[in-house]
């Protein structure tokens, strides 16, 4: 099982990085099908900002004593706002809280800046495809029982977040996106881990 879901993140990783690279090197076709189709949102020199909201999940240990509780899934929420440079990539700055999951009796939370290279690519009049990767600075707090078996303390460090998303753009600058991301994080006493997020996204794009 855990062979599968690490094959499935590479997947992840490779398809948002082949997205980036492919609206980069298609630049042309692609600009030319959009403006065809009638696509607004992937516009060069258009700014957007993002609010969403999502379903994160930690993958941090949750001890070996039982009865204590740990719930793997809570509520996240974040900001973004960038830049399409082209009119296929950009790039983008999010401020993220994964909010905070119960963990060996205690909780666990971690919060993260990333700052990401962007590719979309127009699936017709109204969808397409967005990936998005790029390094992640992140602080986390581990707080449990000494009964645990697990460390407490905060770790902050760099790592790798990256995700995909299908964007719908609706009227006036207004856009959503449902999209499926990862980031690296290092937790204390455990050393780095992953954590997934589901997100539903509602946009501007200015």
């Amino acid at each position: 099982m855990t062979t599968r879901l690490h094959a499935l993140d590479r997947g992840a990783a490779a398809l948002a990085a082949w997205v980036v690279a492919f609206g980069a090197c298609a630049q042309g076709s692609q600009a030319g099908v959009a403006r065809d189709a009638g696509v607004a949102k992937p516009q060069a020199g258009k700014s957007f900002i993002d609010l969403s909201v999502g379903k994160s999940a930690y993958d941090t240990s949750c001890g070996n004593v039982a009865g204590l509780t740990c719930s793997r899934g809570t509520t996240s929420y974040s900001l973004a706002a960038g830049n399409m440079v082209t009119e296929n990539v950009g790039v983008q700055l999010s401020a993220m809280n994964f909010g905070k999951a119960n963990r060996a009796g205690g909780s666990v939370i971690a919060r993260g800046i990333n700052l990401s290279a962007v590719g979309r690519l127009p699936l017709g009049e109204h969808f397409g495809l967005e990936g998005k990767i790029g390094p992640t600075w992140g602080v986390t707090r581990v707080s449990v029982p000494a009964t645990s078996g697990l460390a407490s303390g905060r770790a902050s460090g760099v790592g790798l977040g990256y995700g995909v998303a299908l964007d719908v753009n609706f009227t006036h600058g207004l856009h959503g996106s449902v999209g499926w991301e990862q980031h690296d994080f290092r937790f204390a006493g455990q050393g780095r881990s992953t954590v997934h997020n589901v997100t539903l996204v509602i946009g501007y794009t200015l």
